[in-house]
C-alpha cells in the first residue's frame, strides 16, 4: 500500500474512534509562541510576531499552526534566521510561488505550496489553509497578501492545521529567530475560550512534528509512526472517555 494511502487510512480511522469534540478544543503540545498571550487585542490589519528556539539537533521541524472558527488569518513573510546571521532558512517564505489553492492535497489534488508541507488534527475534515493570492483571496478579504502576490489564508474551525518546513544543517546549542507577520479578520481579539469561537495561532519547533498531528503532505522521516502513536493516544482517550 502506497503511504500516502496508508496515511488516508489512518487519518479515517481516528477520525471514526474520537468523537470530533474530544479533541477539537485542544492545540497539540509543545508550542513555543501562542498568540491569544501576546496579543489581547482585535488584530486585524498585519502586524509583525517574533519568536525563538535553541537547536538540539541538526534538523528541526517549525510548524505554524491556525484555528480560526468565525473567519480567516493571513499569514505572510516567515522567516528563521540564525542569531546573528542574515539568511532566511525557509524556503518560498511569501508563498510567492505557490498555486491558489494549494494545500497538501486536502479536499484538491494542487499539492503542497513549494518549501512547504502541512499537518492537520485528525478531527479536520473540512476547511483548512490554503494558499491565496492578491487576486484570489480565499476567505482572508481585505487583509490580502503582506507583501508580494501570494500568502498562507487559514480558517481551520475543527482542530489545528498548519504549514511546516523540515530545517536541516543547523547547528546545535544556536539561537534561531522566528518572524512572520500576521493578519486576521474575525474582530475578536484571539483566545481560547470555547470549542466554539477560539481563534489562536501557534508556532512550533522540535525533532518532529507535533504528537497527534498528521502530516497531509509528504510524510518526513519518523511521520508514520507519529501517525501511529498519535491514533493510539486517541484509542486511549476514547475508552478513558467512555468508562467515565
Amino acid at each position: 500500500m502506497k503511504r500516502g494511502v496508508l496515511a488516508s487510512c489512518l487519518l479515517c480511522a481516528a477520525a471514526f474512534m474520537v468523537p470530533s469534540n474530544i479533541l477539537a478544543q485542544d492545540a497539540p503540545a509543545g508550542a513555543i509562541f501562542n498568540l491569544d498571550t501576546v496579543q489581547t487585542t482585535v488584530l486585524s490589519s498585519y502586524q509583525p510576531f517574533s519568536t525563538s528556539f535553541v537547536a538540539d539537533n541538526s534538523t528541526e521541524f517549525v510548524s505554524f499552526a491556525f484555528r480560526e472558527t468565525p473567519a480567516f488569518f493571513a499569514f505572510d513573510d516567515a522567516s528563521v534566521i540564525v542569531q546573528g546571521g542574515s539568511t532566511n532558512l525557509l524556503a518560498d517564505p511569501g508563498f510567492e510561488s505557490g498555486t491558489f489553492g494549494q494545500n497538501c492535497n486536502h479536499n484538491n489534488s494542487l499539492g503542497c505550496p513549494p518549501g512547504w508541507n502541512a499537518w492537520i488534527q485528525a478531527v479536520d475534515t473540512d476547511a483548512i489553509g490554503q494558499v491565496a493570492t492578491a487576486a484570489d483571496h480565499y476567505g482572508c478579504g481585505a487583509n490580502g497578501p503582506n507583501s508580494g502576490t501570494g500568502y498562507w489564508c487559514d480558517g481551520s474551525v475543527q482542530g489545528y492545521d498548519a504549514v511546516y518546513q523540515q530545517l536541516t544543517g543547523l547547528t546545535v546549542g544556536a539561537t534561531y529567530n522566528i518572524n512572520f507577520e500576521l493578519g486576521d479578520n474575525s474582530g475578536t481579539a484571539p483566545n481560547q475560550n470555547s470549542e466554539g469561537s477560539q481563534i489562536d495561532m501557534l508556532v512550533y519547533a522540535g525533532d518532529s512534528i507535533p504528537v497527534g498531528t498528521i502530516s497531509i503532505g509528504t510524510p518526513e522521516p519518523g511521520t508514520m509512526g507519529l501517525i501511529g502513536a498519535g491514533i493510539l493516544a486517541l484509542g486511549a482517550a476514547l475508552r478513558r472517555r467512555l468508562a467515565a
